[in-house]
């Protein structure tokens, strides 16, 4: 697991440099990571059957991903003892976003076999 760690922080050390001469483009990226991203992916697991509009869909995203992400990150900070940086807040927003993407791919696998 440490050799996983190790590979990401190299990652992270070669591409922080590069964003921080462009300040604008990490915030942008940083709050759509933030406010956008998980919140949407989550919103694709839970009304996935059901057709919302892009205005619902949107304001839904944000609302979860501020809701999901820091509560995520304070219990793992309170239950597990992760301490909170900005490493480890980059890594649990993006499990955060990577699970119910994969949910909402094994969903549509299973749902197109049983069709077949």
């Amino acid at each position: 697991m440490d050799w996983l760690l190790s590979v990401l922080k190299e990652i992270a050390g070669f591409l922080l440099p590069v964003l921080d001469s462009l300040s604008i483009i990490r915030a942008i990226l940083g709050f759509i990571l933030m406010f956008f991203l998980p919140g949407f992916a989550w919103t694709l697991v839970f009304f996935s059957g059901k057709q919302i509009n892009a205005v619902e869909r949107t304001a839904l995203s944000f609302g979860l991903s501020i809701a999901i992400v820091t509560l995520s990150i304070l219990v793992l900070n309170r239950l597990v003892g992760i301490s909170i940086t900005g490493f480890n807040a980059v890594l649990v927003i993006l499990v955060v976003t990577i699970i119910p993407v994969i949910i909402y791919y094994l969903k549509r696998y299973v749902r197109v076999k049983s069709n077949e």
